[in-house]
């Protein structure tokens, strides 16, 4: 389980190199934006040298020192290389190198030589994460970034690269901290950035990136670390903002070392970059530099505004929660049997592995779409097994076809609790294939299924912590002053599941029932109380733009919520209505009354599966049926937050709640799906 640490204060400086470091001064602005979430950090490769790994001009020897060995290239062009090196013509030579080497070996090499694996984080990365930095925009490919954040914040953070673009946009827009490696990930091959090809296709290909990062500068205040007027990246910075900034840029500063009084008024003369200079060599400076803003922002005096008060104690205030250790997974279960599916030339194409080994394709019929999604459309609480549930179930056997059905049972059969990822595609994801009949029972009641993420890679989404006390939001009935539209289901449901969470002992719930769950109130929660787990029992439905959640006053539709669960992403997520998930194939041509609001909610907008997933929840659950019964629905409810405060994974509890509605004759359970992370715990399961 990951854990979601509030920032404690910063660790002290050693007293021999707070006593050594030397004390630098701290620009009243640059602290009051930083205060105010407006400073972004840029961390260049002098930051990440402090963990032993090369600077630009060492990585570029590297290269060529390989290069050379690779390639039995003679003694003159090693000269030649190696002038070039001295004449600072690196991005030259970097892609004579990638030339050489070929683009496989060349992602190798840099992988070999950037690697953090077994480096201690530096204290300088985790002063960084501690502090409220909009966002952390690094130039550099390794993790250290990521690592100090988990380490010290818990959870994932977002992080992003070239190829994230429409994340990119969005968070900037919903104002949510992120990770930007603006020139790749060594996870990624085909996002880095290396050569001044590679930075002329960054720069004037990918014209997405290229807005999203001018609206990055023009919006925030910056502080760059880690670089020198010698550093390749810095100089192409610094070109880029003289193109997009032609008058007014927000106030930028560079924590630089052994910089003179020519090079710093050229900056601020040129760029408008105000220097924090510290001597040549004395690193120390920057996690010192770290340490004194954030003492200075714990000493912000009481007269603070409220939303800037937040913000000083979010950074660096003793915090009220502390974070449970990290619940371990053993290995054998946190990896899942994989099955991909797709729709391509007229069948359903499979492929299914298990412990990273491929065990089977296949191709399903050709034309075999309509028979599944004329039998989703029927999908109900009421349905028996013997009825439109068990039609559906065949149905989707019938186009996976018996060679992936039967390879399905091999790998689950005698597995109790087996994890099972399904990888769709936008094209297959409204079957709803958790149905799969394989044998007498269903694929949800044989493993524990979820679904990952479509359209969104996992490190844009991160994965929130989960703290200790848990924090659990509560919505339930809101319509419960219209006779016509009250649930008392619900209304027990949401009051049931706040019993459970304060019987347990693991954490705390605010409710809102009835009246009470207005838009405001909603919004005051997600603000301050910043929920782990989020509950909705209620109606839901679509208008002719989108999804949305009846409150008691108004509509909150999925785009409203959209910044609230980017900014505060809760661990799991639950909504409990009425199409939640998505809307099955086939449903669309049901007819009836509300068959116009069906039709507009399948047009390509976003439900709230898609709006989950790509504002970083950890784990969403939600229904694909249109009728779910009312109380049939609250057992299930109670039955899965029990096995959560349990210490279950989210995918075994949603199995386990499966088990125990079958018991007791209820089809209701069979029409929920789970996406993102399957493994997500919020309790520790070892008592």
């Amino acid at each position: 389980m990951p854990t979601r640490n509030p920032p404690e204060p910063p660790a002290p400086v050693a007293a021999a190199t707070a006593a050594a470091a030397p004390e630098l001064p701290i620009p009243p602005q640059l602290l009051q934006h930083l205060r105010e979430r407006r400073l972004l950090l840029f961390a260049g490769a002098g930051l990440s040298a402090q963990a032993g790994l090369p600077t630009w001009r060492s990585l570029v020897q590297d290269v060529v020192d390989a290069t050379i060995a690779e390639t039995m290239q003679g003694e003159e062009s090693r000269r030649e290389l190696e002038s070039m090196i001295a004449a600072g013509k690196w991005l030259q030579i970097a892609d004579h190198c990638k030339l050489k080497l070929g683009p496989g070996e060349y992602a190798r090499l840099l992988g070999e030589r950037l690697s953090d694996s077994g480096r201690p984080v530096p204290e300088a990365h985790r002063l960084a994460v501690r502090l409220p930095f909009a966002a952390w925009v690094t130039t550099n490919y390794d993790k250290l970034l990521e690592r100090a954040y988990a380490e010290e914040r818990g959870g994932l953070p977002k992080t992003l690269t070239s190829l994230d673009t429409e994340a990119l946009g969005r968070l900037l827009f919903d104002g949510a901290p992120f990770v930007l490696k603006a020139h790749g990930d060594l996870d990624k091959p085909d996002s880095l950035v290396f050569t001044s090809r590679d930075y002329r296709d960054l720069i004037h290909g990918n014209a997405a990136f290229s807005a999203a990062f001018a609206a990055i500068l023009l919006t925030h205040s910056v502080l760059f670390v880690g670089y020198s007027l010698a550093d390749p990246d810095f100089n192409l910075l610094l070109d880029r903002q003289l193109l997009t900034f032609r008058g007014f840029a927000p106030e930028r500063y560079a924590l630089m070392s052994g910089i003179g009084k020519v090079e710093e008024e050229y900056l601020w003369r040129v760029c408008q970059i105000r220097v924090i200079a510290y001597p040549e060599g004395r690193h120390e400076a920057v996690p010192a530099f770290f340490q004194c803003l954030a003492d200075r922002l714990a000493a912000a005096p009481a007269a603070t505004s409220a939303s800037v008060a937040r913000v000083a104690s979010v950074a660096v205030a003793t915090p009220a929660r502390r974070a449970t250790p990290a619940v371990p997974v053993p290995a054998a279960a946190a990896t899942p049997a994989v099955l991909a599916l797709d729709w391509r030339e007229g069948a359903v194409q499979a492929m299914l592995s298990d412990g990273g080994k491929l065990v089977a394709t296949a191709s399903g019929p050709r034309e075999a779409w309509a028979a599944p999604a004329a039998a989703s459309r029927a999908l109900e609480s009421g349905s028996a097994r013997e009825g439109a549930l068990a039609e559906c179930s065949g149905a989707l056997g019938r186009t996976l076809g018996p060679v992936m059905v039967k390879a399905l049972a091999n790998v689950l059969q005698g597995r109790r609790s087996r994890l099972l990822r399904l990888d769709l595609t936008r094209e297959v994801e409204r079957l709803p294939w958790e149905l799969l009949a394989v044998g007498s029972r269903t694929l949800a009641e044989l493993a524990a299924v979820y679904r990952a993420p479509v359209g969104v890679s996992e490190s844009a989404r991160g994965l929130p912590a989960v703290a200790s006390p848990l924090r659990a939001l509560v919505v339930a009935d809101t319509k419960s002053a219209e006779p016509a539209l009250a649930l008392p289901g619900a209304a027990a449901e949401g009051c049931a599941l706040a019993d459970e969470i304060r019987d347990s002992g693991v954490g705390e719930v605010r409710l809102l029932l009835g009246p009470d769950a207005t838009h405001d109130a909603l919004a005051r929660a997600f603000d301050d109380f910043a929920p782990d787990v989020f509950h909705f029992a209620g109606h839901a439905w679509f208008d002719e733009h989108e999804a949305y959640l009846e409150l008691a006053d108004r509509h909150l539709t999925a785009s409203m919520m959209r910044p609230w669960l980017t900014r505060h992403s809760p661990a799991f997520m639950f909504l409990n209505s009425h199409y939640t998930a998505f809307i099955p194939a086939g449903v669309e041509g049901q007819g009836g009354a509300h068959a116009a609001a069906v039709s507009a909610g399948l047009r390509g907008r976003p439900g709230f599966a898609d709006l989950a997933m790509r504002s970083g929840v950890g784990a969403f659950l939600g229904t694909y049926s249109g009728a779910i019964d009312d109380s049939g629905a609250r057992d299930f409810a109670v039955a899965i937050l029990r096995s959560l405060l349990q210490g279950a994974t989210a995918a075994a509890a949603l199995q386990a709640a499966r088990a125990l509605a079958h018991k007791q004759g209820s089809g209701t359970a069979l029409l929920y799906c789970l996406y993102g992370e399957g493994s997500l715990r919020l309790a520790d399961g070892s008592g």
